[in-house]
């Protein structure tokens, strides 16, 4: 764990360039995995290798669907998420994948056709941890200032599920 303000070097981008890898988990006050506080806040290597964090999201809601590949339910909800991602170009969707390679994820992405998801890896599990997620999948549902304001446990969700909890989070429910 690193405080504010202090990040490390940045660890090379996964091999391919449609895949970013969170590498840094940032402490902040207030901040907890539950419904009312601050979203834990993680750093990470985009596809284009740039560094971003969940930070930089504030101002618009965020939707951070914990999932893999060998996970049914969420086999099942990732083409929906793919598209409300698509009709919501004023939320910002992370799909963090846990503790799975780059390759396998990209044919995940591949097979199901998913085209807006953005994949980020979770390669230790240290933010699938910080979020206390104990099944998959687990979605949770942040406003524009941080908060987080749903969490849905399981699934699969379909579009108005997602659009519903999305509500919850931008205040229209």
């Amino acid at each position: 764990v690193v405080r504010s303000g202090a990040r490390p070097p940045a660890p090379t981008p996964p091999p391919t360039a449609a895949v970013g890898a969170i590498y840094q988990q940032i402490e902040r006050e207030g901040a907890s995995a539950r419904r009312g506080a601050l979203a834990p806040a993680f750093a990470w290597v985009t596809p284009k290798g740039e560094l971003t964090d969940l930070e930089s999201l504030r101002g618009r809601p965020v939707v951070i669907n914990f999932w893999a590949t060998w996970c049914v339910p969420c086999r099942e909800e990732m083409p929906a998420l793919d598209r409300v991602a698509a009709a919501r170009d004023d939320v910002a969707f992370l799909a963090v994948n846990l503790q799975e390679d780059a390759d396998s994820v990209l044919a995940f992405f591949e097979r199901v056709g998913l085209r807006t998801l953005q994949p980020i890896l979770d390669p230790e599990g240290r933010t699938a941890r910080r979020y206390l997620v104990l099944s998959l999948p687990t979605t949770f549902f942040i406003d524009a200032q941080g908060t987080i304001r749903h969490i849905e446990i399981g699934g699969p969700m379909s579009a108005d599920t997602i659009e519903q909890d999305l509500a919850k989070a931008d205040g229209t429910s």
